[in-house]
C-alpha cells in the first residue's frame, strides 16, 4: 500500500484547504518550523488507524476554524485499488470509500467507526498503531540510546564542606549496595532473556515439527488420492489434443449421423406413402380379366351375327383396362425400387460413418476405459487432477526435504527434546533470581545522582590549600541526559508482523544497515555488530578497528540507528510494503551527512514509499517528488 494525497483543512495551523501529494518512490516535503510537518504525519498516522474516540481528535482542530476541521486520505491498495478515508474531526465523523474506475466516483464503503477501523486495519495488512509507529515512522526523538534531554542546571545547596565528608561514607555505602543491585538485576534480567530466548527457540521448533507432521500427512493422503488414480500414469501427455481430435471429429461424425437419419426418415416415409402393388389384385386388371372372360363367354354363346360385331369391342376394352393396371403397378413398384435402393445407401453409409467413428475414438475410449471414466469430460478431469497432485506431491517432496535439512525425524525429536530439556533449565534459573529482577532505571538514576554529588564534592573550593569559610552556599549541578532503550524492540516487532524468523530478518537488516553505513559516513565505518539488547555493541571503520557504542560521537550513533531503522524497512519491503515516513529526522546531522541519509532514503523508495518532511530544502536534487510547506 502507498500512500497517493493528503488533504487537510482546519487541522492545527492548516486552516484553508491544503493538499499533499505523494508519488510511490521517494518523496520531499519540505517546511520550516510549525509550518505542519508533524501535523501531517500524525493527521496520516490518525487516518491509517481510525478509533471512535472524540478526545483524540480534538487535538487536530483548528482553534481559528474549528467548525470545518477534517482530513482526507487517498491511499492505493496492494491490489490496484483505489481507497480515501474522510475524518470529519469537528462532528466526529468518518467515511471510507473506494474509486469506481468507470464512473470515476466514489462509491461508500462503511460510515461507522467499527466498520472502518476495521476496514483500515486490512489495508494496513493487520498492523497495530503501535507496531506501524515503531518501525514504519522515524521521528528525531526516536534515536536510540543517545537523544539528550538536558534540563536547565538546576542549583542544589552545599552544606560546608566538613559536613559532606561525612555524607562520603554513606554515600559510598550506598553506591556500592546499588551496584550490587544493579549487578544481580543485570543477571537476574539476563537469566530471564536466556529463558525467553529458549522458549521462544522451542516454540519454533515445535511449530517446525507440527509443519514436517502435517506436510507428511498431506504427502500420504496426496499418495493414497494418486494410488486411486494410478491408471492415469499411463496416459500420454498429448492427451489433450487426442481429445480435442476426439471431440472434433465426435461433432463431425454426429453432424453427418443426424443428417442421415433425417434423409433415411423421409425416405422411409416416402416409401410408406408408396404401398407395394400386385397385378392380380388391382381393380383395373381384375375388371379387365373379368371383363374379358364375360365378352368370351358371351360372344361364343348369346351373341346373335348381327350383335356379333359387340365382341371384339369388349375384348378390346378388357385388355385396355388390363394394360392400364399394368402400367400403374409397374410405375409404382419402379418408384419404391428406386426409394429402396436410395435407402439400403444411406444404410451403408451410416454403418460406414459408424464405422469410421470407431476406428477414430479407439484410443480415446481405451484411454476412457482404462482410467474408468464414464465419458470425455470425466477422464479429463482425472488427468488433470492427476497431474495437479503430481505436482503437489513433488512440492511437498521438497517442502518436507528443506525442513528436515538433512536430518531425520528421529534426529529432530532428540534435538527438540534436547531444546527442551533446555528451556526447562533456564526457567528454572530464571525463577530462582526472578526476585533480583527489578527496575534498573531508578537503581542507575540513583547511581548518577550519588555519582553527581561525589564528583562536585571532589573539587573542594579552596584547592587543597587551607579552608575557607567564605564558601559558596550553592552549586551548579547537571541533570545528567536520559537514555532511551535498544533495537531490539523493532527487530522483535518487525520480526513478528513480518513473520520472519529473528534468526532470519536480523542478518538481512544488519546487512542494508551497514551498505546505508558506509554510503553515509563514505566509506569511514563499514560493520555492525548488535549487542544481546539490540543496541549497536560494535561499529568497524574501514580499516576494520572495531569501536564500543561510547567511543562513538552522538552524531555517529545517530546515524548507525538511522541506518538499522532504513535497514529495517528494506529487509520489510518484500512482506510489508507500507509507506515510511520521517519527520525531520535528518536535522540532527550536519550538512554533508543529511545530504548523504537523503540520497540513502531515494534509493530506498525503489522499493517502497519514504515520505520526508523535512525543514532543510537543500536536500532537494533534480528527479524528486518535492512540496514545500509555507508556514501558516
Amino acid at each position: 500500500m502507498f500512500l497517493v494525497e493528503l488533504v487537510l483543512q482546519g487541522i492545527r495551523g492548516f486552516r484553508e484547504l491544503s493538499r499533499l501529494r505523494f508519488q510511490s518512490g521517494f518523496n520531499l516535503i519540505v517546511g520550516g518550523n510549525e509550518s505542519g510537518k508533524t501535523t501531517a504525519i500524525e493527521a496520516i498516522h490518525h487516518m491509517l488507524f481510525p478509533r471512535d474516540n472524540a478526545g483524540r481528535e480534538k487535538a487536530f482542530v483548528s482553534r481559528k476554524a474549528p467548525e470545518n476541521s477534517r482530513a482526507a486520505l487517498l491511499m492505493l491498495s496492494d491490489d490496484r485499488s483505489y481507497y480515501r478515508i474522510i475524518e470529519d474531526f469537528s462532528k466526529h465523523a468518518v467515511n471510507v470509500s473506494q474509486y469506481n474506475a468507470k464512473t470515476k466516483e466514489f462509491t461508500l464503503l462503511h460510515k461507522d467507526w467499527d466498520n472502518a477501523g476495521h476496514f483500515m486495519s486490512g489495508l494496513t495488512t493487520g498492523l497495530s498503531e503501535e507496531d506501524f509507529s515503531r518501525i514504519f515512522v522515524l521521528r528525531k526523538d526516536h534515536y536510540t540510546d543517545h537523544s539528550e534531554n538536558r534540563e536547565s542546571a538546576r542549583l542544589v545547596p552545599t552544606p560546608a564542606i566538613r559536613q559532606e565528608k561525612k555524607k562520603t561514607a554513606v554515600n559510598q555505602e550506598r553506591l556500592a549496595e546499588l551496584r550490587e543491585m544493579l549487578r544481580k538485576a543485570e543477571e537476574a534480567a539476563d537469566a530471564e532473556y536466556r529463558a525467553q530466548s529458549a522458549k521462544l527457540a522451542l516454540d519454533d521448533f515445535r511449530k517446525k515439527m507440527t509443519s514436517i507432521d502435517e506436510t507428511e500427512k498431506k504427502k500420504n493422503e496426496i499418495t493414497s488420492t494418486l494410488k486411486e488414480l494410478s491408471a492415469c500414469a499411463t496416459l500420454p501427455e498429448n492427451l489433450s489434443d487426442l481429445v480435442e481430435t476426439y471431440e472434433r471429429v465426435q461433432g463431425q461424425i454426429s453432424m453427418e449421423r443426424e443428417e442421415l437419419h433425417k434423409q433415411l426418415g423421409a425416405l422411409k416415409i416416402q416409401l410408406g406413402d408408396i404401398p407395394a402393388i400386385n397385378l392380380l389384385t388391382d381393380k383395373f386388371f381384375v375388371a379387365g380379366a373379368s371383363l374379358l372372360v364375360l365378352s368370351i363367354i358371351v360372344g361364343g354363346f348369346m351373341l346373335t351375327a348381327e350383335q356379333a360385331h359387340f365382341f371384339p369391342i369388349g375384348i378390346l376394352f378388357s385388355l385396355g383396362l388390363m394394360t392400364v393396371a399394368w402400367y400403374n403397378s409397374s410405375r409404382k413398384n419402379t418408384q419404391r425400387k428406386v426409394i429402396a435402393a436410395e435407402k439400403e445407401s444411406i444404410e451403408r453409409e451410416l454403418q460406414e460413418v459408424e464405422k469410421r467413428f470407431e476406428q477414430e475414438s479407439t484410443t480415446v475410449q481405451s484411454y476412457i476405459k482404462a482410467t474408468g471414466s464414464s465419458d470425455v469430460k470425466q477422464l479429463k478431469d482425472k488427468a488433470d487432477t492427476y497431474r495437479y497432485f503430481i505436482s503437489l506431491q513433488e512440492d511437498l517432496a521438497e517442502q518436507h526435504q528443506r525442513m528436515l535439512s538433512g536430518k531425520t525425524p528421529e534426529m529432530l525429536q532428540e534435538e527438540y527434546n534436547q531444546l527442551q530439556q533446555e528451556a526447562l533449565e533456564l526457567s528454572k534459573a530464571a525463577q530462582a533470581v526472578a526476585h533480583d529482577n527489578i527496575d534498573t532505571y531508578s537503581v542507575r538514576q540513583d547511581m548518577e545522582r550519588i555519582e553527581a554529588e561525589g564528583q562536585a564534592r571532589s573539587a573542594p573550593w579552596d584547592f587543597g590549600g587551607e579552608e575557607i569559610n567564605d564558601l559558596p552556599t550553592e552549586v551548579v549541578i547537571p541533570v545528567e541526559e536520559t537514555r532511551q532503550g535498544g533495537f531490539r524492540t523493532e527487530l522483535t516487532i518487525a520480526s513478528r508482523v513480518g513473520e520472519i524468523e529473528l534468526e532470519t530478518l536480523a542478518p538481512a537488516v544488519v546487512a542494508a544497515a551497514q551498505r546505508n553505513l558506509s554510503a553515509v559516513t563514505n566509506g569511514k565505518y563499514i560493520r555492525i555488530e548488535l549487542g544481546r539488547d539490540g543496541k549497536p555493541l560494535l561499529v568497524h571503520t574501514s580499516d576494520n578497528v572495531p569501536l564500543n557504542r561510547d567511543d562513538l560521537s552522538h552524531g555517529i550513533r545517530d546515524l548507525v540507528y538511522f541506518c538499522l531503522r532504513t535497514g529495517l524497512v528494506e529487509a520489510l519491503a518484500g512482506k510489508r510494503r507500507m509507506p515510511f515516513l520521517l519527520d525531520d529526522s535528518l536535522s540532527g546531522f550536519d550538512a554533508a551527512h543529511q545530504k548523504a541519509a537523503s540520497q540513502v532514503l531515494r534509493t530506498l523508495g525503489t522499493k517502497t514509499q519514504v515520505v520526508l518532511f523535512s525543514s532543510n530544502p537543500a536536500l532537494k536534487t533534480d528527479g524528486d517528488s518535492f512540496l514545500e510547506l509555507s508556514r501558516p
